[in-house]
């Protein structure tokens, strides 16, 4: 897999850009040192054939200039001289390339009032020797300059990232209690200061809102308990007054029910409150199949009057170390949730090792609802309560490491799982 850290990414970077770079420069450099070597070449042939004329002048009988690369030709030639090759009898004076027997020369022709005078360089053999060596320091040049640019690159961005690395790790580092200063007292007084600055005060003000939010759930938990504890107690005596006719005792049941269910509730909120700042793990043990009966017997009125079935189907005896009042929640809501929204069909609870499946053939869910159900705050449209139970069921489980998901279709029904370990 392809790094993703920013070093190796700007060192790549940078390598490519080196390696551009420097493979312009080396197609630069071969041709200006070509073109600078044929100049030379040419001043070389220059010098030679001045000095072969002037030595011609003074004697008529010496040789032509003959050695490894230079070759020397007059025309018309005597006896003593070499006979000049045909091609370059076809030349006009200047300086030309030529081939000659399948070797390539460069030639120099000048011509006076009744002779010609030929020289040839022959550059065949010491032009590939050089060719191979330049090519050779040309490549290992550019390859270097493309590692120097990689690992420079690399140390560069090591360097100037390194501050932020260090308040990476600062910000890892701290508690969800830590106060902000701690973070900002640590950077100097530049832009990453300045973003060290903005986090502790962020910092600071998540503090203030997970402080406000223990209080609220502590101070509404305490100021429920004496009012819910009056309640309860009045209704427990008229639940036990037999002489009540139906019309009142139902009100009653509705009204006792409503009572557990806000102290479960309370009791949930304080409980995750607490939690989620002390992160010590809970010693509770909870045992599943015994929270999905007492749910049944709390919600087992949501089907009456509907032609709809119940199938429970007990296959495992899982165990939770959790507080029972958040399994208690988590399952209500979805078993609740089911038993609202069909009127008719079947609802199959299924309890295996490590997940709850609950499956209705109810009202479903459009596609585009779905995607919404753990947003805060979410309601259905056929829903008659305040739109935060499946919020408050992913905050449960995201604290435990549960998960809860939920496949629906309109008018098909809906499959909600609630599984024990996270899913991959």
């Amino acid at each position: 897999m392809w790094p993703r850290e920013l070093p190796f990414r700007v060192a790549f970077s940078f390598a490519c850009f080196g390696g551009i770079i420097s493979l312009v420069l080396c197609i630069w450099v071969y041709f200006a040192v070509q073109e600078i070597g044929m100049r030379i070449v040419d001043r070389n042939l220059t010098d030679e054939m001045d000095d072969f004329i002037a030595r011609r002048t003074r004697n008529p009988s010496s040789t032509p200039l003959k050695t490894t690369t230079l070759m020397g030709f007059v025309h018309p030639a005597k006896q003593t001289d070499p006979s000049v090759p045909p091609p370059l009898l076809k030349l006009q004076p200047g300086l030309h390339n030529i081939d000659i027997n399948h070797i390539s020369y460069r030639a120099l022709v000048k011509k006076t009032q009744n002779m010609s005078f030929f020289i040839l360089y022959d550059h065949t053999l010491l032009h590939k020797k050089w060719e191979l060596h330049f090519l050779f320091i040309l490549i290992m040049s550019s390859l270097g300059m493309t590692v120097i640019a990689a690992i420079g690159g690399y140390g560069l961005t090591s360097w100037v990232i390194a501050p932020i690395k260090d308040l990476a790790r600062e910000v890892n580092a701290m508690t969800e209690i830590a106060p902000g200063k701690k973070l900002s007292r640590h950077f100097s007084r530049d832009a990453l200061g300045e973003l060290a600055k903005v986090l502790a005060h962020r910092q600071d003000q998540l503090l203030n809102l997970i402080e406000r939010e223990r209080a609220f759930a502590t101070d509404v938990s305490h100021e429920l308990r004496n009012p819910l504890a009056i309640i309860q107690g009045v209704v427990e005596i008229l639940q036990n007054d037999h002489s009540l006719s139906n019309s009142i005792a139902n009100p009653i049941h509705r009204l006792a029910r409503a009572v557990s269910d806000i102290n479960i509730l309370t009791s949930a909120l304080l409980l995750l409150a607490r939690a989620e700042v002390d992160k010590t793990p809970s010693h509770a043990v909870c045992l599943v199949s015994e929270v999905i009966d007492k749910v049944l017997e709390r919600n087992q009125f949501r089907l009456k009057g509907k032609s709809a079935k119940l199938r429970v189907q007990i296959d495992a005896q899982p165990q939770l170390n959790a507080e029972p009042v958040f399994v208690q929640i988590v399952i209500g809501n979805l078993i609740r949730n089911a038993f609202n929204f069909i009127h008719h069909g079947e609802v199959h609870i299924h309890l295996e090792e490590e997940r709850l499946t609950i499956t209705d053939t109810g009202v479903g869910m459009d596609p585009h609802v779905l995607d919404k159900i753990f947003q805060k705050p979410f309601k259905g449209t056929a829903s008659q309560g305040s739109g935060v139970g499946l919020t408050l069921v992913k905050r449960i489980c995201d604290h435990h490491g549960w998960q809860v998901t939920i496949q629906s279709q309109p008018n098909q029904g809906t499959i909600a799982q609630f599984f024990f370990r996270p899913q991959v």
